[in-house]
Order: C-alpha cells, then sequence, then structure tokens
C-alpha cells in the first residue's frame, strides 16, 4: 500500500491509523524534547 492510499484515508484499518498516529506522536515528542534540550 503506497503512502497516498493511506493519507487518502478511505481504506485505513485501525492498525494503520493507530500506527500513523504514534509515529505523529513520536514526531511531536521528538520535537517537543529537542526544543526543551536547545533552550538555554
Amino acid at each position: 500500500m503506497s503512502l497516498s492510499e493511506i493519507l487518502n484515508g478511505e481504506s485505513m484499518t485501525g492498525k494503520q491509523a493507530a500506527t500513523v498516529f504514534f509515529l505523529w506522536l513520536g514526531l511531536v515528542l521528538t520535537a517537543g524534547f529537542l526544543l526543551v534540550l536547545t533552550v538555554p
């Protein structure tokens, strides 16, 4: 399944939705952690 089919969302399964959510959550947490580390 290609990325465009996943982002389209019409045939997204619960497992795919959970994967996308946790990848997004990890990205947000990583960005926040790096921001905290770089602020003096």
